[in-house]
């Protein structure tokens, strides 16, 4: 909402024309409204997001004023922001010849062809609609660039919101826009000479510090990632996110320790939030300070017993710590409060595998492939205990399968062809063999550590010479 309509709504006249209104509204009297104060009430409700009272405001102006095409505006303004542009395109389609030379006209036919993907077709609306526009065009284009930008083109709100920069070059939310809409398209340089532009004039604002924070992070350019965030929490102490994201700038630059400390710093003025405390879990299990791990993952599960992530982190670092059936335990109770995720199974199979129940292992890495046959760990995991167990016709039967939905992946092929030489089926272990050195030669010596080199026949040795 603009600084104008929120001091329009503020002002004493316009609470006297909603108070009318919310009476007629009740019935208490039949009050006549003129057009104007209608748009004004749509309006209001609009940029309170009250569809619906915008609606009945709308269809109420519409009563009293049936030939209004100020009020036909509205609807198709209620229809934009409800994303119905089909209805918006249709209404429009309705407006009488003689708005030709009306902006708004080609300006909501714009934002409508926009909602419905018609990117070109919306430039050109958007382009006579600034043609035809008798009064200064910025607050246009800062529109139109609000348009592309909702639906995600960046590229075509930066070339309205540049022009919008021209007018006036020193307008901060025009600055801010900037800066966000080239971090999106990943012009980094671009974004942050925008937001230092920004800073140049009100060095004060914790959330282009913050932003800036982003954009270093994202350039890999961690110690400046975190002054700029540093810099937010100095000007607002109580920025939560500006503490987690510079935890999160110390976790990818290696520094778990700085990284905790963050997240503590996050927890003081956050401190009900499960999801820092995961983390600090993960920070010291990266340091092997496997215990404070267990600890903070054991707070996750006091704080939200229902949180999986806080039963799976404990799980996974029993099954760490070689304390197979507690890993067993928890990691059961991840899944039974998130039985989609997939990563939970698996992990339940590798702690099944080294507890030595291998049943149990090979029914959580099936269950895998068959919930998501692309995910190609469930495959990996499956196959490589079956051939461990010497169950080569099964493993082959799901290699099989496998290769479906992987069919250039060499270590399936790989274990193919050792499949097929320990079945004495050699033409097709050779034909597999080489199709995965043919994608990797380095498989050469995986492929030796399931058969001492003096038990390789003429044909198989051949295909191990040529790609060693």
């Amino acid at each position: 909402m603009s600084e104008n309509r929120e001091q329009v709504y503020e002002n004493e006249e316009f609470q006297v024309l909603l108070r009318k209104y919310e009476d007629m509204r009740s019935g208490a009297q039949s009050i006549f409204f003129d057009v104007e104060e209608f748009e004004q009430i749509i309006d209001y409700y609009l940029d309170d997001f009250q569809y619906e009272e915008a609606t009945e405001a709308a269809n109420l102006g519409k009563k009293q004023h049936p030939a209004s095409v100020e009020i036909k505006y509205k609807f198709i303004h209620i229809y934009i922001e409800q994303s119905k542009p089909k209805k918006a395109l249709s209404l429009l389609e309705e407006i009488p010849v003689w708005e030709e030379n009306n902006p708004e006209r080609f300006f909501l036919k714009g934002t409508a062809l926009c909602l419905s993907g018609k990117l070109k077709d919306a430039e050109v609306q958007f382009d006579r609609a600034l043609e035809i526009s008798n009064e200064g065009t910025f607050d246009a284009l800062v529109n139109i660039s609000i348009a592309f930008e909702n639906v995600r083109h960046f590229e075509l709100a930066i070339k309205y919101l540049s022009q919008a920069h021209k007018q006036q070059p020193d307008n901060l939310s025009v600055l801010y826009d900037l800066g966000y809409f080239y971090e999106r398209l990943h012009r980094f340089e671009e974004s942050m000479k925008y937001y230092h532009q920004y800073l140049d004039q009100d060095p004060y604002s914790d959330n282009v510090w913050y932003n800036v924070g982003i954009v270093c992070h994202k350039l890999e350019q961690y110690e400046k990632a975190v002054e700029a965030y540093d810099y937010s929490i100095a000007i607002n102490q109580d920025y939560a996110s500006a503490y987690f994201n510079k935890a999160s700038v110390w976790v990818n630059a290696g520094k778990f320790n700085l990284a905790i400390e963050a997240y503590k710093d996050f927890l003081e003025v956050e401190p009900e939030s499960t999801q820092a405390y995961c983390y600090m879990g993960e920070c010291y299990e990266q340091m092997n300070k496997l215990d404070d791990s267990l600890k903070a993952f054991q707070r996750v599960i006091e704080m939200d017993n229902s949180d999986p992530e806080g039963w799976f982190g404990a799980g996974m670092i029993y099954h760490r710590m070689a304390m197979y059936q507690e890993a067993i335990t928890y990691i059961l109770k991840s899944i039974e409060f998130d039985n989609n995720n997939l990563d939970y199974w698996i992990n339940l199979g590798y702690a099944n595998e080294d507890a030595g129940l291998i049943d149990e292992a090979i029914k959580c890495y099936a269950y895998v492939t068959r919930v998501d046959a692309e995910d190609i760990h469930g495959w990996t995991a499956l196959t490589s205990v079956l051939l461990k167990k010497g169950l080569y016709e099964k493993c082959l039967n799901f290699l099989r399968e496998a290769y479906i939905h992987h069919p250039r992946d060499a270590w399936i092929k790989l274990k193919m062809a050792v499949c097929h030489l320990k079945l004495e089926e050699k033409e097709l272990a050779a034909k597999f063999l080489t199709e995965a050195l043919e994608e990797n030669n380095s498989l050469v010596s995986e492929f030796g550590s399931f058969f001492p080199e003096e038990s390789y026949d003429s044909q198989i040795e051949c295909i191990i010479e040529r790609y060693k």
